[in-house]
């Protein structure tokens, strides 16, 4: 049971590690919003028909729209990344003196109590965000990105993962603890 919630978990963070990536387009698409700024351009290429996302062409403002639809994901799906090697914000100070088992216990209390609501909140009304946006055709109004519902259902997609992995660690931990099996570099520090 043990090595099959490792895998859960390491599925849920799969997302964010793919999507690191996409730091390297983030990068040139600041770049080029930047130069365009400077020389002055606002329209790179257009065409006839209308693509996913970008919808007629590129332009200044779909880079922009690009940048900040990039970050989103890049925080979406790096924030069971982070939620797995604790590499989220943390009370060290509080956590340092105490026990491994009382650590733990504090994390599965903040993982059930804190994290799995939260996250199935933001899943329940963020998927209702999505759809609403796909219903209507959102966009745009300025010439940027096309069909928002796409980084809309980001959203509860993210927070799902969160929310799996967050599951996922709780029942792994209490495993753990109920089989004695808990070791100190387990326990989130």
């Amino acid at each position: 049971m043990d090595r099959f919630l490792s895998c859960v978990i390491d599925l849920c963070v799969l997302p964010g590690r793919v999507v690191g990536w996409l730091l390297l387009p983030l990068i040139l698409f600041v770049c080029a919003a930047v130069w365009a700024g400077q020389t002055g351009r606002n329209s790179f290429v257009t065409w006839d028909a209308d693509l996913f996302l970008l919808g007629n062409g590129i332009t200044v403002n779909t880079l922009i729209d690009l940048q900040w639809h990039i970050f989103a994901i890049l925080v979406l799906a790096g924030g069971s990344y982070a939620f797995r090697d604790n590499a989220h914000v943390s009370v060290d100070f509080v956590s340092a003196s105490i026990s491994p088992r009382s650590r733990a216990i504090i994390q599965i209390l903040g993982d059930l109590l804190l994290v799995l609501p939260f996250c199935l909140i933001i899943l329940w009304f963020g998927q209702k965000f999505a759809l609403a946006a796909f219903s209507s055709g959102e966009g745009s109004n300025y010439g940027g990105l096309q069909d928002r519902w796409f980084i809309k259902a980001c959203v509860p997609a993210g927070f799902a993962l969160l929310g799996l992995a967050a599951l996922a660690r709780a029942i792994q931990t209490i495993l753990r603890l109920v089989h004695g099996t808990l070791s100190e570099s387990e326990t989130p520090t």
